[in-house]
């Protein structure tokens, strides 16, 4: 045996060189490798609502690996807080992920109404939602006077106190109020010469804040009451919607059902079906929600948005 260049070694009984290198490369992949399997026979089945499980070894081929898994769930213990009770337990959750999911929840809307970010993320808030109303109300003769603007913020408070309306209809309640203010200060009809394109706008960002308002429930009896209501809504206007076509042969569109979707519909994937397990335990009765699966479910939701974020930095990076 002689020593080569490079960290290589002639074998005589290979009848050729050695990279030590290369043997300790190895070595250490398959050490890693090993550890990783320990890891994940450690981490096992993770419980979830509802009866369910998901293997850690199937969120490590999504990309989450058992160091990111433990610092998730370690994030999500500390949002729920001290809770212990049933009670306690369903609000802190519920809390956690309303507030994690909200941003990507309004980008999503803001997307899919064609409206800018900023003024969607603006109304979501009290005062958000009253200056966007105002300003509008300013660039229409028939609104701008400050009149108005008063009757349309009791307008505003009495729509968002309508508990029983999803937010469809208590933005109906704000577009009617501006009809009637319109037509009352100028003429009849007045309303149909509002600008329909800030009128149109001016409502998805009315029924964002509503949206955002109505799911912001403390308990899964709560949340499963608002899937009812929109399910109810959206089975009742699919009953009398004609789907017949126009000669065109384009179908007709039904804006109302389009627009029939609670928040939860633009939360990320994995909230939603976090929040669907939770709404079937509590029907189901399928015993108390425990404290260790909604840190599980909060930590997968926590994972799922930490992806999302590192894919969009890697595409921002390509192409800048």
């Amino acid at each position: 045996m002689s020593y080569g260049s490079d960290m290589q070694i002639w074998v005589g009984d290979l009848d050729g060189h050695v990279n030590i290198d290369a043997i300790s490369r190895a070595n250490e992949q398959e050490a890693a490798e090993y550890a990783l399997e320990v890891d994940l026979d450690d981490l096992g089945d993770i419980t979830l609502f509802s009866n369910h499980t998901i293997s850690s070894r199937k969120l490590y081929s999504r990309g989450v690996g058992p160091e990111q898994w433990r610092w998730m769930l370690h994030r999500a213990e500390k949002s729920l807080g001290q809770t212990d009770s049933q009670e306690d337990i369903e609000e802190s959750f519920l809390k956690a992920t309303m507030s994690v999911t909200r941003r990507y929840a309004v980008t999503r809307y803001a997307s899919f109404e064609a409206l800018s970010f900023s003024s969607a993320i603006t109304a979501i808030f009290p005062h958000g939602i009253r200056a966007l109303l105002f300003s509008y109300m300013a660039g229409e003769q028939s609104l701008s006077d400050i009149s108005c603007r008063t009757d349309m913020q009791r307008t505003l408070h009495l729509a968002a106190s309508t508990s029983n309306l999803t937010a469809y209809d208590q933005t109906g309640l704000v577009q009617r109020r501006l009809h009637e203010l319109a037509s009352r200060s100028s003429c009849t009809h007045a309303h149909l010469k509002l600008d329909k394109g800030r009128m149109r706008n001016m409502l998805s960002l009315s029924r964002l804040y509503f949206a955002n308002r109505e799911c912001q429930v403390r308990s899964a009896a709560k949340l499963h009451e608002l899937e009812l209501r929109y399910e109810s809504e959206r089975a009742a206007e699919k009953q009398g919607f004609d789907t017949s076509q126009k000669p065109t042969g384009r179908k007709i569109q039904n804006w109302r059902l389009r627009s029939l979707r609670p928040l939860t519909f633009y939360f990320p994937f994995s909230a939603r079906h976090s929040l669907k397990r939770l709404t079937t335990q509590n029907v189901l009765g399928a015993g108390s929600i425990g404290r260790q699966a909604a840190a599980n479910e909060l930590a997968l939701i926590y994972c799922e948005i930490e992806l999302m974020r590192t894919h969009a930095k890697k595409m921002a990076k390509r192409s800048g």
